[in-house]
């Protein structure tokens, strides 16, 4: 018999990595624009998975770390 319901067809659920590169063609200029236009591009994904776009895209677009301070 055949299935009567399929999942894969009528699947919401994005992989993060898609996620982030629709998230990356608005070029966010911090992380919490990031997130909040993950918020805003996918309301039905739970906070887990626009937080592993979020570390995606920083662990994919690294920032260079801040020079450490020295006091003259």
């Amino acid at each position: 018999m055949g299935q009567a319901f399929k999942p894969e067809v009528f699947s919401t659920a994005f992989d993060p990595a898609d996620m982030a590169a629709q998230v990356m063609t608005f070029a966010p200029a911090t992380d919490a624009e990031a997130l909040k236009l993950l918020r805003a591009r996918f309301p039905d994904q739970s906070l887990r998975m626009r937080v592993a776009a979020l570390d995606f895209l920083m662990r994919r677009h690294p920032r260079k770390p801040a020079k450490a301070y020295s006091p003259r």
